[in-house]
């Protein structure tokens, strides 16, 4: 067979599911899911590489390569193969340089591995709603997939900013009849995988990290997907919609179709004069080019009166053309997905419904599901679930992601406990991140203080990696807590940078506490506070960050009376944490001379306005500090108070004051026992409150306990990234009276 008529009965067999080559039998033979699952098993980042180096070395160009070249390269041909098998692009070069050479033997066995790996890639993209993207190892095997095929490239764009934890490459690219095929890819979830030695393998900031560099390098050589991404995150950084229309427009007109998409959403959602004036005009060309996703956001502009007069007949027609372009009527359920983000939680318009019928007449395998969703958002509350609807949302063709059995985990979470938890267990299986997360955390409780279960920590490394800010969250403290400030920053960063306001707030305290070799500093820290300030709600907690800073002169000069000018001033406005760090601060010496009558009075209006921190930190200071029995009773009443509403901190400071005061007027053992019970139920204690426990297990003369857990508060603090050796010291003369059978018994601070 020579190369022309080879290429040709290629590009028909994956064109054609029934027709049959004599080649097709041959990859019917290759499991290509063994494939995969070794190369990521064993490829390394330099695998790749080397791989994709050949692509230059021959003069790759899709359906070309220099003959000579493929002569001098043919040793570094194979063993690119041997490196990257699964690599269309690889494979296909090796196909062009046999065919140019003259070698059928070759050709027909890289022939084989594309049909092979490219049969398994369309299988995948056609696996109904929500499917995972097709793995590729770069973008240049989602192009030399489509010519393969015999389709011609026509567009392209990364419909996210982030992975999550894909980051999809949406191409169109035309068969020969010019109907659109849309297929989503993703190379970055591959590469972070064998990308097993860098050090933040693992966590979502390699992810972020490949995302980037991807992006970065193809703007520079002025690629519209990586310029459009780019510009669409310069829009979302600004809070005016005019700024973030005037960020969108350059890569819009050059042909940006998530510019486009953002723009059009701005100017349905926060409207203003001369919102959509150009955006038509950057639409048309490509509309007139027979492009389907722009003809369908014309439609949509047709449909909401952007930049036109609303005109649904107009809006239908041109979706009509749209769908002869897009197989399957594609254009009209994109339409109607973009119409739920537009308008979310407004029923299915009529029309919109006609049309997802259409196209599940079609044989669109999302169109259905995808009606069913927008229903179950209605606001409305007036759908009801069929069995049908169930059975579709809950089909595994559907979930690639556990979209669909999220969507029933969350339906009937209020409506029939036991059958959403057999959903979100199905959707965890499907790797769904928030399925995880929340089975995770589950689990977690119910581990109580004992160490977590590795399958806990696998799910919620899952969960992390799928962007779930909530599991960052805590993988991050727990490296912190581990000693690992480095891994922390690794599991915060991609949540902080897409404007998770606690994860910001935990990286800025992670960048002021002078760890090493962090991307931040005191300095940096000071910047993110004081932008968190402008953030309507936050304003009150990054003042009390700002103000320890002030206090300590870390990232700024030191300024007490700045420091406290801005707990006061959150405090005169009745925001009680405010309060309760003014009064505490007052009632020691961080702001200059101690001023017990005003810190208790700002105490004291916190516990009145129902604070348990306040009732928890004076009760402390009263029993410690205060003036006699009767401030030490009621400082004990107040923990208790505190306690009662399962506050940590209060069962921990009522469970030492109970087991430890020098006070014999509150030092009661057996009554602290019912409050360690309960603070041991809780998971993952610090180092202070299991002290706090080993204290109590050894007042009631159970040792060999106090000694296993203050063996662990031992441990656990040496394993810090700056350990305070003078705090160890005094844990460790602990840890000798409890082997000396001796409880430890606090003695007050001298003045």
């Amino acid at each position: 067979m020579t190369g022309i008529h080879r290429r040709a009965a290629l590009a028909l067999a994956l064109a054609c599911a029934a027709c049959t080559p004599a080649f097709a039998q041959d990859a019917a033979q290759v499991d290509v899911g063994r494939m995969w699952d070794t190369f990521l098993a064993k490829a390394t980042p330099e695998d790749v590489n080397t791989a994709l180096d050949v692509l230059d070395a021959v003069d790759y160009g899709l359906t070309t390569v220099d003959a000579d070249k493929c002569r001098a390269n043919a040793s570094a041909v194979a063993r690119a193969q041997e490196r990257a098998p699964v690599s269309v692009a690889v494979q296909r070069a090796a196909l062009l340089c046999a065919e140019a050479v003259g070698d059928h033997a070759a050709a027909e066995r890289a022939t084989t591995m594309i049909a092979a790996l490219a049969r398994q890639a369309f299988r995948d993209a056609d696996r109904g709603a929500w499917p995972r993207p097709v793995r590729i190892v770069s973008p240049a095997d989602a192009y030399a997939l489509f010519a393969s095929a015999g389709f011609e490239f026509k567009y392209e764009m990364y419909p996210q900013l982030r992975p999550t934890p894909y980051f999809p490459l949406v191409i169109a690219a035309a068969s020969q009849a010019g109907v659109e095929r849309v297929v989503q890819f993703d190379y970055v979830d591959v590469l972070q995988a064998i990308d097993r030695a860098d050090a933040a393998h693992g966590t979502p900031r390699l992810r972020m990290a490949y995302a980037e560099s991807f992006v970065d390098s193809a703007a520079k050589r002025e690629d519209i997907s990586a310029v459009d991404v780019l510009a669409v995150e310069a829009a979302l950084g600004e809070d005016d919609p005019a700024k973030r229309v005037e960020a969108l427009r350059g890569a819009a007109r050059a042909g940006g179709l998530h510019a486009a998409t953002t723009w059009l959403g701005v100017c349905v959602g926060t409207p203003f004069k001369g919102c959509a004036d150009g955006l038509v005009d950057a639409l048309l060309p490509l509309a007139e080019a027979r492009h389907a996703y722009p003809m369908m956001l014309l439609a949509t502009a047709y449909l909401e009166g952007v930049g036109v007069t609303r005109d649904q007949a107009s809006a239908e027609a041109m979706l009509d053309a749209a769908d002869r372009q897009w197989e399957r009527r594609g254009a009209s359920v994109s339409f109607a997905g973009l119409q739920s983000v537009l308008h979310a939680g407004q029923p299915l318009a009529p029309f919109l419904r006609q049309r997802l019928d259409a196209a599940h007449a079609a044989g669109n395998p999302e169109a259905r599901v995808l009606a069913v969703a927008i229903e179950m958002e209605r606001a409305d509350g007036k759908y009801a679930l069929s069995a049908a609807d169930e059975a579709l949302l809950a089909d595994p063709a559907h979930n690639g992601t556990g979209q669909g059995l999220l969507k029933l985990a969350a339906w009937y979470e209020d409506r029939d406990k036991a059958v959403s938890d057999r959903y979100l267990k199905r959707a965890a299986e499907a790797n769904n991140p928030a399925a995880l997360r929340i089975l995770a955390m589950r689990l977690r409780e119910a581990e109580g203080n004992r160490p977590a279960s590795a399958e806990t920590i696998a799910w919620l490394e899952k969960a992390a990696n799928g962007n779930d800010a909530v599991a960052m969250g805590y993988l991050a403290w727990r490296a912190l807590e581990d000693g690992k400030p480095r891994r922390a920053e690794d599991w915060l960063m991609l949540a902080g940078v897409q404007g998770d306001i606690n994860a910001m707030f935990f990286l800025a305290s992670l960048w002021s506490g002078d760890y090493k070799d962090l991307s931040g500093d005191a300095e940096r820290a000071v910047k993110v506070y004081e932008s968190l300030a402008m953030i309507e709600g936050q304003g009150p907690r990054a003042r009390r960050a700002l103000a320890a800073l002030a206090i300590e002169g870390r990232g700024m000069p030191k300024d007490l009376a700045r420091a406290r000018a801005w707990l006061t001033q959150d405090a005169e406005a009745g925001d009680q944490d405010a309060q309760v760090e003014l009064g505490a601060r007052l009632l020691g010496d961080t702001l200059g001379a101690t001023d017990e009558a005003a810190g208790r009075k700002w105490l004291e209006r916190a516990i009145t306005a129902g604070s348990v921190d306040a009732m928890n930190q004076y009760g402390l200071w009263l029993h410690n500090d205060g003036k006699d029995a009767a401030d030490r009773a009621r400082g004990v009443q107040l923990s208790r108070q505190a306690a009662e509403k399962d506050d940590a901190g209060a069962l921990n400071n009522l469970a030492w004051m109970l087991c430890t005061s020098v006070h014999e007027d509150v030092r009661k053992p057996t009554d602290g026992m019912p409050y360690v019970a309960r603070l041991e139920a809780i998971p993952d204690l610090g180092p202070g409150a299991v002290d706090t426990l080993a204290a109590c297990y050894a007042a009631v003369g159970q040792y060999p306990r106090a000694v296993a857990l203050q063996q662990q508060v031992v441990a656990d603090m040496r394993k810090r990234a700056e350990p305070d050796l003078g705090n160890i010291k005094e844990m460790e003369a602990r840890l000798a009276l409890y082997r000396a059978g001796k409880p430890y018994i606090e003695q007050p601070a001298k003045r």
